[in-house]
């Protein structure tokens, strides 16, 4: 599907081991990018963020999923019980939770289950505790994928809203680390692929809706597209072609050349990398700078949100961090970039992103 939008982006909040905050703090994380000793963000840093109450009923994922989309929707100005959809984007959900449940039944049977944990089993656990923390009583969607969930999420948000089909959407991505999924990334040869965890939301809506109540547009998702190119489920194609870019190129009117930087999905998984670099150089071939920042900050479903959030403060300021893999910030073309996300199997997703 492709949507030619004029979607306003009015919130940011990010939850990480390198940044916490809103679009400011996010926006002085990338002028002067440092990768971070540990990409886990820590206990004590979480509590510090999260009512004692709510800590003992939420579980530590849901816990970063609640405290990223309150900054977001603070900095939007937007009332807490907003007409509001929700959409995240997730590639584990709430892994921790559900290793504790079948822990329980494994160590003492059918006793040890917990009516508690239960619920948390389910991938919509994050979506649906914070519809509740946040009064959002419009759409509520979960979407589970490999690398790219969290652009997907901000696709589909961008949909809904440019359709009309909800006034705002409060969209977001959020993982945690977990020692079973290393270990199997490692037993698949993956090891070496960076990992993060945290949560990033953005608030979107329409910018004539924004610009009546007198919000502050932190930059546009101007178009947005998501298509798949064949591979074998978990492997890496040979196709360059992308029809994703292709496609939000088409619905903004734009050509290959518009696009002054790209903001990629690479993290060290060295083939589809290679495989993603090589359907950016099919599809622009002037060669935009491209920034890596899952090289910097691990991969998670909360990076492809924070992507779209970094591509507004590079459209508005014209520098863009991490070039190419390094650590720096190059002054590259303000205005609009490109953000895009490549999955083994095939998954791909393409976003426009406008200054405000």
């Amino acid at each position: 599907m492709t949507t030619r939008s004029g979607v306003a982006i009015t919130g940011v909040g990010v939850v990480s081991a390198a940044v916490t905050g809103d679009s400011a703090a996010l926006g002085a994380f990338l002028a002067a990018p440092v990768a971070p000793p540990d990409t886990a963000f820590g206990a004590g840093a979480l509590a510090a963020l999260v009512d004692p109450d709510e800590a003992r009923r939420l579980s530590r994922v849901c816990q970063l999923t609640v405290t990223a989309a309150r900054l977001a929707l603070r900095e939007s100005g937007l009332e807490r019980d907003a007409a509001l959809g929700l959409v995240v984007g997730t590639e584990f959900g709430d892994l921790g939770s559900t290793h504790a449940f079948a822990d329980g039944f494994l160590a003492r049977g059918p006793a040890g289950l917990s009516a508690l944990l239960f619920p948390n089993t389910v991938m919509n656990t994050m979506i649906a505790t914070t519809a509740i923390a946040v009064g959002a009583r419009e759409m509520a969607l979960t979407l589970n994928a490999p690398t790219v969930a969290g652009e997907l999420a901000v696709a589909r948000a961008t949909a809904a809203v440019a359709s009309g089909r909800v006034p705002a959407v409060l969209v977001g991505g959020v993982d945690e680390l977990d020692s079973v999924v290393e270990h199997e990334l490692r037993r698949l040869g993956l090891a070496g692929e960076r990992r993060g965890e945290g949560a990033a939301f953005l608030v979107l809506e329409p910018r004539a809706t924004a610009h009546a109540r007198g919000a502050t547009v932190l930059g546009e998702v101007s178009a947005a597209a998501w298509r798949a190119l064949r591979s074998r489920p978990w492997g890496v194609g040979r196709a360059r072609r992308s029809q994703a870019i292709e496609a939000v190129l088409r619905a903004a009117g734009a050509q290959p050349g518009d696009v002054g930087w790209v903001y990629a999905s690479a993290s060290d998984d060295e083939p589809r990398d290679r495989w993603e670099e090589a359907v950016l150089g099919a599809a622009l071939p002037g060669g935009p700078p491209v920034s890596s920042l899952g090289r910097l900050l691990g991969r998670h479903a909360g990076l492809g949100v924070l992507r779209v959030a970094a591509a507004a403060w590079t459209a508005r300021s014209g520098l863009l961090p991490v070039v190419n893999g390094t650590a720096h910030v190059a002054r590259v073309r303000p205005g609009r970039g490109l953000v895009h996300g490549l999955a083994r199997g095939g998954a791909h997703v393409a976003l426009l992103v406008d200054a405000a």
